[in-house]
């Protein structure tokens, strides 16, 4: 004999209440503002890294340049207008507004208040500088060493 088939469906059965999916949206919004600043601050210490490797390659650029076409080569950066860029090379750069640049360099190679240059000359040696890059707490360093002109990154 065969079971019959119910005939009536009991109250709640057939989904959620509107209540329960308020729980359920609240819950899993609660969550992402518990998550959501994580990802952001990934996203600006990717800026600061960024922004620190596009720095020392185009001083390692110039140093490249001047070895190789055997003069000196200069590395200026404008903090002022926030840009970047090599003496007689490509178009400037700019830098990311929500970074706080500090530039240190004999005082020779201060062009002005807010201007300042790296040289390297053809033997591969610089006349030395450190440029610190800040956004909030977190920093990178990008040195060059004036006595063999090496470029790195802290």
């Amino acid at each position: 004999m065969m079971p019959a088939a119910p005939t009536s469906l009991r109250t709640g059965e057939l989904g959620f209440t509107l209540l329960e999916l308020i729980v359920a949206l609240g819950i899993m919004a609660l969550g992402l503002a518990v998550v959501f600043p994580y990802f952001d601050a990934s996203r600006a210490g990717y800026q600061l890294r960024a922004a620190a490797y596009d720095i020392a390659t185009q001083l390692r650029d110039a140093r490249a340049a001047a070895q190789a076409r055997n003069v000196d080569q200069a590395f200026i950066i404008d903090v002022g207008k926030r840009r970047t860029w090599i003496e007689g090379g490509a178009a400037p750069r700019a830098l990311s507004p929500r970074l706080a640049v500090d530039v240190e360099v004999p005082g020779a190679e201060q062009l002005g208040a807010n201007l300042a240059r790296v040289r390297f000359f053809a033997d591969g040696s610089a006349s030395g500088g450190k440029l610190t890059l800040r956004d909030g707490v977190r920093r990178a360093t990008v040195t060059v060493n004036w006595l063999t002109g090496e470029v790195r990154i802290e």
